[in-house]
């Protein structure tokens, strides 16, 4: 075993196999020999979305905003350095953090131990730190661990939340997984969110992405404020969040009443795309998601089938929590539908991205990542989804996309 996965591989091994989060007894089979490509790190990509995707040229410009931040993916058919690349991003922000500073680090599963000992460093050197954490994972070391030092005095600086359920509801469990610091030695209010889980399943057998931004106050303070609401550990009513920074919108569960990604597929407009965006005037509209089932999934599924049969140039990824209603809603339309976790490993994101027509925008570029599956339960679960604005980060995610969907048979 190489130095650098040594700390990254002793979870326990319940935790190693968390990756159809309370969803589907499925395990994502091993992976096939043949594939032994390696994803590219995609940070920061520019340019057309291209033919292998989509593209259009037009006379009109695409729009101006661009998140600022970067995407990150791991790569779970790679070496150690790529499997656990965004655990070392977090755990090397969190070991920059300044005496002082705070950390809050809210996730469903944490068993990793080198990020447990990056925050218990931290808390050395004088920074606050603060977890929420879903119940089931409060068995494990590294969790023991951090209570062990910080305590569960949620009245004091540094502790550890356990969430019977989810932490602003009255069901479902604390599945938002994101990371914000106060300040670090090279930048201030960082913000950190995506689909991960703190495990050795996480790195080494799923499809992940990481969204990483510093410096933007609206964003990383609608995260804190979300932070601070699920601490007390009591039902709550909806939360909605305003005042986010350029393109950034964020959606929160849990929701009483609505759907907000239904909301949100109800803005795609098929036919006009303009700007570079789109392909030949299309729309295009992607979709990676772990687990997609259940009632609230065949809704979704047969919107995203209406509109594939009114023009909209669409994919889809599913993880091993797809449903065969789903899946037959999909196929049906001819929606191009691969399933990760047979031959390959699993997509555990939680993604949607649109290039082209969307509300009132001919050219729009969005992409929406987080903790939030396509399922009845994540309406009830604390859970996060980051709105992204740019064609930038549309094609590192579309690059991504693409990469998993060669690798992944027919």
């Amino acid at each position: 075993m190489s130095d650098v996965s040594r700390g990254y591989m002793r979870g326990p091994a319940e935790a190693r196999r968390t990756g159809v989060e309370q969803m589907s007894s499925r395990r994502a089979a091993p992976l096939a020999t043949a594939l032994t490509t390696a994803l590219t790190v995609l940070v920061g990509l520019t340019g057309s979305l291209g033919p292998a995707g989509p593209a259009a040229a037009s006379e009109q410009p695409s729009s101006p905003v661009v998140s600022p931040g970067r995407v990150l993916f791991n790569d779970p058919l790679g070496p150690a350095e790529r499997q656990y690349a965004l655990i070392r991003h977090i755990d090397e922000r969190i070991d920059h953090a300044r005496p002082g500073a705070t950390v809050r680090l809210a996730a469903y599963s944490f068993a990793m131990p080198s990020t447990a000992h990056a925050l218990l460093r931290a808390h050395r050197r004088g920074v606050v730190v603060k977890l929420v954490v879903d119940r089931h994972s409060g068995a494990w070391g590294s969790v023991r661990r951090l209570r062990s030092v910080l305590g569960a005095d949620t009245d004091k600086r540094s502790f550890v939340r356990l969430c019977d359920r989810s932490c602003r509801g009255a069901a479902g469990v604390q599945h938002a997984k994101f990371v914000t610091i106060s300040s670090t030695r090279h930048a201030r209010r960082l913000l950190m969110v995506g689909s991960m889980n703190f495990t050795e399943h996480a790195a080494r057998e799923q499809w992940q992405d990481l969204y990483s931004v510093a410096g933007d106050e609206g964003v990383y303070h609608q995260f804190v404020r979300v932070f601070r609401r699920m601490v007390p550990d009591q039902p709550q009513p909806s939360l909605r969040l305003h005042g986010a920074g350029a393109g950034f919108r964020t959606e929160v569960s849990p929701v009483v009443s609505g759907d907000p990604v239904l909301h949100r597929l109800g803005h795609v407009a098929c036919r006009g795309a303009t700007g570079g965006t789109g392909f030949h005037g299309r729309t295009v509209l992607r979709v990676a998601m772990h687990a997609w089932n259940g009632d609230r999934g065949l809704t979704l599924a047969r919107k995203v089938a209406a509109l594939k049969e009114q023009g909209c140039n669409v994919r889809v990824l599913t993880g091993v929590g797809v449903g065969p209603r789903v899946l037959g809603t999909l196929e049906r339309a001819h929606v191009g539908v691969r399933r990760t976790g047979g031959d390959s490993r699993a997509t555990h994101q939680k993604l949607m991205f649109v290039s082209g027509h969307f509300g009132d925008d001919r050219a729009a570029s969005y992409a929406w990542t987080g903790s939030h599956n396509w399922t009845d339960r994540s309406l009830r679960n604390d859970e996060v989804t980051l709105r992204i604005a740019g064609v930038r980060h549309v094609e590192a995610y579309r690059r991504a996309f693409l990469h998993v969907w060669r690798l992944t048979p027919r």
